[in-house]
């Protein structure tokens, strides 16, 4: 690829449904140039399909700024001290224990709605990465960008194939730079070889010229969640049943007042929400049946789920949250737990195994029903349905959706 200028992006057609054994339609010797989120600091699902992709391909994995201009908050603070620790360590390197994997951490300024930073951080991303990639050998490589902000590097990393890999309404996040990440989506929906989105309503928003984005549901950690042993930690073994949870990042898009009246109509009801917050969670600490552990390592998240008799996923409804595809629902699910959640459309295609509430007392009742009605037997067809989502799955279809684009044929075939 490389030149943004031809006549007709590479449009993919839509693979029919994968069967056969999970890995078996997967790319390998192929190297892959990947735009997302830190890797490591929690399991998104670009990292979760890549982590199928490494033992047989080779991957560079770019770690990026954020998509809005840092605050004063506590929580802004922490971030850019991480930055700016990772930024004055090395700006590539293998990473540790994680074979074919390399780690780029080109220098990068916030404020890239001003365009004179834009420009700088273009040159700092664009010398960094090929100087990586060459470093490296790499051939033909596909670029995958998870970060809209990424934009601005399309065509300058000599990529044979370009994916946007859509999974959030990004303009819709809180306190985003909605402008301009607008600008570069458009860049990167008329640009990119092949887009994929993880919900419908995604795909429907980021259509453009007819070409629809071809859909990708998530997928989960089977094993890591339904296979765990470990004992349930002290504090959530030692609350009072039943235990209501939750895992997941506490962010403007949890509905914290949802929480507070669950909390307060049922006092013999233990609330854990275990997470890192971004959000000031204050008035909920106040609650005495209410319970934040705080962050825990995703290798420990199963052993806290364990304790949990019901799942929640309490999201605000809004613009964001309507093209929302949650992780966490699936995660349940292998965890065998019933879950009751809000009315998302992504969580609608589950609703024979999820109870679906949209108020306080929505919520009261469908966790009620889920206590009342919760059995060995539904725990089992709940684990099946996790079963049927693997990330294994996700990344076979991920890989059969950019072997399907004309322009993808490995270096030698074309």
């Amino acid at each position: 690829m490389g030149d943004l200028r031809r006549a007709a992006p590479c449009e993919p057609a839509v693979p029919p449904a994968l069967h056969g054994e999970a890995g078996a339609l997967r790319m390998t010797g192929r190297d892959f140039i990947v735009f997302a989120d830190n890797w490591g600091r929690h399991p998104s699902s670009t990292q979760h399909i890549f982590r199928h992709l490494l033992s047989g391909n080779r991957v560079l994995w770019v770690q990026t700024i954020g998509l809005r201009n840092p605050s004063w908050s506590v929580y802004d603070l922490r971030r850019s001290a991480e930055i700016l620790r990772r930024f004055t360590g090395r700006t590539s390197g293998q990473a540790a224990s994680v074979p074919n994997l390399w780690i780029s951490n080109p220098r990068m300024l916030p404020y890239s709605n001003v365009a004179a930073i834009r420009a700088l951080n273009r040159v700092s991303v664009v010398k960094t990465v090929r100087a990586a990639a060459g470093a490296l050998e790499f051939t033909d490589p596909i670029l995958v960008i998870a970060a809209p902000n990424a934009a601005d590097y399309l065509g300058a990393l000599g990529e044979r194939l370009s994916v946007y890999y859509c999974i959030d309404d990004f303009t819709q996040w809180p306190g985003a730079l909605t402008r301009q990440i607008a600008a570069w989506e458009e860049t990167l929906l008329r640009r990119c070889d092949v887009v994929m989105a993880t919900a419908q309503n995604l795909r429907e928003k980021k259509t453009r010229g007819g070409r629809v984005p071809l859909y990708l549901s998530h997928g989960v950690d089977v094993e890591h969640f339904a296979d765990c042993e470990d004992p349930v930690p002290g504090v959530i073994s030692a609350l009072p049943r039943p235990v209501i949870g939750f895992f997941g990042a506490i962010s403007p898009w949890v509905d914290l007042d949802l929480i507070a009246g669950i909390a307060r109509s049922r006092p013999s009801w233990s609330i854990v929400l275990v997470g890192p917050a971004d959000v000031d969670v204050e008035r909920l600490r106040a609650l005495p049946n209410v319970h934040l552990p705080g962050k825990v390592p995703y290798a420990e998240l199963p052993s806290f789920a364990r304790g949990f008799d019901v799942g929640l996923i309490p999201f605000v409804l809004n613009e964001l949250t309507v093209s929302v595809n949650p992780l966490k629902l699936l995660e349940y699910f292998a965890c065998g737990l019933p879950v009751v959640s809000a009315d998302m459309p992504e969580v609608r295609r589950f609703s024979r195994a999820v109870e679906i509430a949209r108020d306080t007392q929505g919520f009261l009742a469908a966790i009620e029903t889920c206590l009342a009605a919760d059995s060995s037997e539904r725990r089992l067809e709940r684990l099946e349905i996790a079963r049927q989502s693997s990330w294994s799955a996700v990344a076979d279809r991920f890989c059969s959706y950019l072997s399907a684009a004309p322009c993808a044929s490995a270096p030698g075939e074309g």
